[in-house]
């Protein structure tokens, strides 16, 4: 089944683009290259049938949400926008739609901020991305010092080759969100558990760009305090799961002892909620009740060091004073 849809970009002379299930066919007149620096193109934002964009993002679904970003670039649109173009376009919407978004930051700057007139959420393409985020493939040799050092077996359930299920490597923290494809942030999961992690970050695709920004954090408080900020913004409470991740690097292993020295000793109204599924499975999240205090201007590892410091001082006089 094929699906059409026409653009007119008069700046490029770009013919009517037809699409099918194996990808767009775009004929472009030989005189002005979507390259080109043009008013409608600027430099810093490639047209979205440039070799560029062909180049840097892979998968017909994903380049189609490059040009809706860059079709909407001077009037952001919220995410149902980019759902209803996309089942335009491919006839289709799935739990992996809202995903394709998070594809094109890699290569591409996005923002996403609230529309003051509306209050809804829109995205906005912004630049190419100088940080460049981590594209390379799993080589052979990093495959098997992961399966060496962390095991055959799945980092969640345990299972392995020898229960009849698949291994596969995956990123820790996601490529689109800073991840990189070193040893420390690899682990073998199963096709099943790795599927489903994948689900479950794309539910947080609206808040992508925040999370991001979340984990480019200098210190697992201020890393915790912003991911905990971007959840707040869209009412939703915060997954224990979603803690750990973006405290792992620098503190790997405790970083419910960082939430709660964000909590009590730096002051943030932070609560937390046990509730179980219908498996009986307890899920804990993690939401601010209030507004977020400042960052102490020491920073939040010298206040939190400055407090432990003191607090030990103060036990010690307690005990002097106890022996008297």
């Amino acid at each position: 089944m094929q699906f059409a849809a026409v653009r007119t970009y008069a700046a490029y002379s770009v013919q009517p683009c037809r699409w099918a299930s194996g990808g767009p066919n775009v004929e472009e007149s030989s005189d002005v290259s979507p390259d080109a620096s043009t008013p409608d193109g600027p430099p810093d934002l490639p047209h979205p049938d440039s070799d560029e964009v062909r180049a840097a993002i892979k998968g017909t679904e994903a380049r189609e949400a490059y040009r809706w970003l860059w079709e909407n670039r001077d009037d952001p649109q919220p995410m149902a926008k980019w759902v209803e173009q996309s089942q335009g376009v491919f006839g289709k919407t799935n739990s992996n739609t809202g995903r394709r978004l998070r594809e094109v930051y890699p290569a591409f700057v996005v923002d996403r901020f609230k529309q003051p007139q509306t209050g809804t959420w829109v995205y906005k393409l912004v630049s190419r991305r100088e940080d460049a985020v981590d594209t390379a493939p799993i080589s052979a040799r990093l495959q098997a010092e992961v399966y060496t050092l962390k095991g055959r077996w799945c980092a969640m359930c345990g299972r392995g080759p020898a229960d009849g299920v698949k291994l596969q490597i995956d990123h820790i923290r996601p490529r689109e969100w800073g991840g990189e494809t070193v040893l420390s942030n690899l682990e073998p999961l199963c096709t099943e558990h790795n599927h489903g992690k994948k689900a479950f970050f794309s539910s947080f695709d609206e808040i992508g760009p925040l999370i991001r920004i979340a984990m480019e954090g200098d210190d697992p408080w201020t890393r915790i305090g912003e991911v905990l900020k971007a959840f707040h913004e869209i009412g939703r409470p915060c997954p224990v799961s979603m803690i750990s991740l973006v405290a792992q690097e620098t503190h790997k292993g405790d970083p419910l002892k960082r939430l709660r020295e964000l909590r009590y000793v730096l002051g943030w109204p932070i609560e937390s909620r046990r509730a179980k599924d219908p498996a009986g499975i307890t899920h804990v999240t993690y939401e601010l009740t209030g507004d977020a205090p400042a960052w102490p201007t020491e920073g939040p590892q010298a206040h939190v060091t400055r407090y432990e410091r003191e607090r030990k001082a103060r036990k010690r006089q307690d005990a002097r004073e106890a022996d008297v």
